[in-house]
């Protein structure tokens, strides 16, 4: 049997000496691990910390990085013995998801709609609620302009004009970020997923940074939007693990980014161009107040478990 093992990846989590695990099973070295007894470990591990249907999963991706095979193929090789590089790297997943650290981060990887993203603590786990924010986006009729120009504000891994370009060629997308490392990622994710986008570093609070902007037809921001004092009340391995600078605002002014994107529109939208932001919901009223009352209207959008959950603007 040969398991070829993805060596890009590895690298990518800083594993590079890991790759020598290509090998033909024949001439490697076995430790007494089967794929069944990894599994079974992991599940009874991660159940002390996750619930039931987490602990499952998160397993599942682990397993799947491990063997690289998918469940059905993974009980038909049950009983086969992990190599001894094998074990050495479960131990390590292991030791740090039980540490409470993002499985996304841990594997350095992370899907958004059908298409890989290399992921660390510099930036953001994509969520499938942002999927819906870019589907939604490209299921609007003002996009089937073609060519348009558009602004990924807070763009982190990359994942939105990543995807955004893969469905929608002929778009010309940007990304901004405050952040150099997340910028390196997102670049890097670009050349994996074989697109061009340009990413550049902006901080939006700056006016006069804002002010150099290009137009553009579409804005699209899942920004920050968490009050710092509803940090306690997030779970350990998001509030220990994703970086503050993308989740949270400030008590006072909990709007902040949302405003701030609105008067980016005002002064940088082209005719017929539209704002399409992930919100919070519990700020869905003030946020649609500040929109109505600077000349925008609106729609409202909830997600798949139906909370206000993002918005189109246009003038």
């Amino acid at each position: 049997m040969k398991i070829v093992w993805d060596r890009r990846s590895l690298i990518s989590m800083g594993l590079a000496g890991w790759e020598d695990m290509d090998c033909n099973l024949n001439h490697c070295k076995f430790a007494s691990m089967t794929i069944e007894d990894a599994n079974r470990l992991l599940i009874s591990s991660l159940s002390g910390i996750f619930d039931e249907r987490e602990a499952a999963s998160i397993s599942s991706l682990v397993m799947e990085r491990m063997t690289l095979m998918p469940k059905s193929l993974r009980v038909q090789h049950k009983t086969e013995s992990f190599t001894i590089k094998q074990e050495e790297l479960f131990h390590y997943y292991l030791a740090e998801l039980l540490k409470f650290r993002p499985v996304q981060y841990v594997l350095g990887e992370a899907w958004f709609g059908p298409y890989p993203f290399y992921v660390d603590e510099n930036v953001l786990i994509p969520r499938p609620e942002t999927e819906e924010l870019v589907d939604w986006l490209l299921e609007d009729s003002i996009v089937r302009v073609p060519g348009a120009f558009v602004l990924d504000i807070g763009t982190g891994s990359g994942c939105i004009p990543v995807y955004l370009k893969k469905k929608r060629k002929d778009f010309k997308v940007s990304g901004l970020d405050i952040s150099d490392e997340a910028l390196e990622i997102a670049k890097k994710n670009s050349r994996v997923n074989e697109v061009n986008i340009d990413f550049f570093i902006c901080d939006i609070r700056d006016p006069q940074q804002r002010s150099q902007l290009n137009k553009m037809d579409l804005i699209i921001s899942n920004p920050p939007y968490i009050p710092e004092k509803q940090k306690e009340f997030l779970d350990k391995h998001v509030k220990d693990f994703e970086p503050s600078l993308a989740l949270f605002v400030p008590d006072e002014d909990p709007i902040l980014f949302y405003k701030i994107i609105g008067d980016i529109a005002i002064q940088k939208l082209l005719p017929g161009g539209a704002v399409f932001l992930e919100i919070h919901h519990d700020f869905s009223k003030e946020i649609m107040e500040w929109y109505e009352n600077n000349g925008f209207s609106l729609e409202l959008k909830k997600d798949i478990s139906g909370n206000n959950r993002m918005i189109k603007a246009f003038i």
